[in-house]
């Protein structure tokens, strides 16, 4: 079922939104009659799920996250969908490890709550190294400067932006804008994964909505409607989730040893894989679903580098 790609590791050396987390997608939809609705989906258990979710957990479990611009850092790198307890496990980095609850349960979200939703609107001492195509779409114009390193530093066969053009545009923006606080976000260990070809199109479809200005087509195959449809295992797309971090951190580590000040690692938001999220919750979730505020999802890394002068 899997075979693997040419990948090699790193040797020793448009205006903001309202995001809705009812409605993960970034334009309205037509509306259907709840009576039509109930019609259509009765029979549904994935639609029985998402109204239990949207119409009732949303408004008890509360996004109690922090505000990652109130925290103390003067470089942070993102590494996308990174669950706390697996890189506690795999983590090689020197450091001193916390946890901090994430505004996020998926990236769109994470953005908006900290940049949109924020009661601060001047971000101009921060600079952002982006690999997340949403950050361009959801925050453009509102940093310093921002290198949309998802557009130009995408590996087609990977279908993902890998991890080396994040690091080499990070230091590079540290050169070009000293004194500001940067931001560094690799797509990493979200999927797709570097070195395990599925039949997936990784990010494919969210990128080119992006360049090209239009609202998203959820078309993208992606992991977990491999798992979902019986063609990928769920202990193998977990393998390859953390092998997707073990592949990540040597380049954190260069940023780590080369940026000046205080580095923070840490994530947007975690990754379920087939667990109940909460007692509240009687359905196993995939991935990341937005606006599920549970620990699970929201509980992130956040190791505290050793400052460099």
């Amino acid at each position: 079922m899997t075979s693997q790609r040419a990948w090699r590791p790193l040797q020793a050396m448009e205006p903001a939104l309202d995001y809705d987390v009812r409605n993960p997608q970034e334009e309205p939809v037509r509306k259907v009659g709840p009576l039509s609705e109930l019609r259509q989906n009765w029979k549904d258990a994935t639609w029985w799920k998402h109204k239990y979710k949207d119409r009732v957990l949303i408004n008890v479990l509360r996004n109690n996250g922090v505000f990652i611009v109130n925290e103390d850092w003067d470089n942070l790198v993102i590494l996308d969908s990174c669950r706390y307890d697996v890189f506690e496990e795999l983590n090689t980095i020197q450091g001193k490890l916390e946890s901090r609850i994430s505004r996020g349960t998926c990236t769109e979200e994470f953005l908006q709550e900290n940049f949109v939703k924020f009661p601060q609107t001047d971000f101009s001492d921060i600079v952002y190294v982006a690999g997340n195509p949403y950050v361009s779409k959801f925050l453009n114009g509102r940093f310093h400067k921002t290198y949309p390193v998802w557009d130009y530093g995408w590996d087609e066969s990977l279908k993902t932006i890998p991890p080396d053009p994040i690091m080499k545009e990070t230091l590079r923006a540290a050169r070009e804008n000293p004194g500001k606080r940067l931001i560094a976000h690799f797509m990493q260990p979200h999927e797709p994964f570097l070195e395990t070809r599925l039949h997936d199109t990784g990010i494919t479809e969210h990128r080119k909505s992006v360049i090209e200005k239009r609202r998203r087509q959820y078309t993208d195959v992606t992991v977990w409607d491999l798992i979902q449809r019986g063609e990928l295992k769920a202990q193998d797309a977990w393998a390859a989730y953390r092998r997707n971090l073990e592949l990540v951190l040597p380049y954190v580590a260069v940023l780590v040893r080369e940026l000046v000040g205080k580095t923070v690692i840490t994530s947007d938001h975690g990754n379920l894989f087939g667990e109940r999220p909460h007692w509240l919750y009687p359905f196993k979730e995939l991935g990341h679903p937005a606006g599920l505020h549970v620990r699970a999802l929201q509980t992130v890394p956040w190791l505290i580098a050793e400052r460099n002068s």
